[in-house]
């Protein structure tokens, strides 16, 4: 079970998004929308029928754009992809079994003045079965 998988595979086809870090050779002042993500930490879910069958995470989703109304749009977007999503995403031969994953908040950072961008960060839980 990886978060950071299943983040990555909702928003790849709409956005550049990268581990942690947008890496150096990327040009985000160009008014393209960048996305990091990281997980924040990670919950084993225990109940009196099942023990650790059920993570919670707690992923932190970074929206980069030296266009603020891009970035602002980008925020919405990511929001309505992700927020109450089901599924399985499968990778490979690895299934990833996502129980339900819910917006927790969101923060406008500010502006990079160094980077000529605008930051928002978003978070959320995410529950995955085993």
């Amino acid at each position: 079970m990886r978060a950071d998988v299943v983040i990555y595979n909702l928003l790849k086809d709409d956005y550049n998004i990268f581990p942690i870090v947008v890496p150096q050779a990327v040009n985000v002042a160009d008014g393209t929308v960048n996305m990091t993500y990281s997980l924040v930490s990670t919950d084993a879910i225990v109940s009196k029928t099942s023990f650790n069958d059920y993570d919670k995470y707690l992923v932190q989703l970074s929206i980069f754009c030296s266009d603020i109304d891009a970035a602002m749009t980008a925020a919405d977007d990511a929001r309505t992809t992700l927020d109450r999503y089901t599924g399985t995403i499968t990778i490979g031969a690895t299934a990833h079994n996502v129980q339900l994953i819910r917006f927790d908040s969101q923060e406008f950072v500010g502006f990079d003045e160094d980077n000529q961008v605008y930051m928002i960060a978003q978070d959320y839980q995410i529950t995955m079965t085993a």
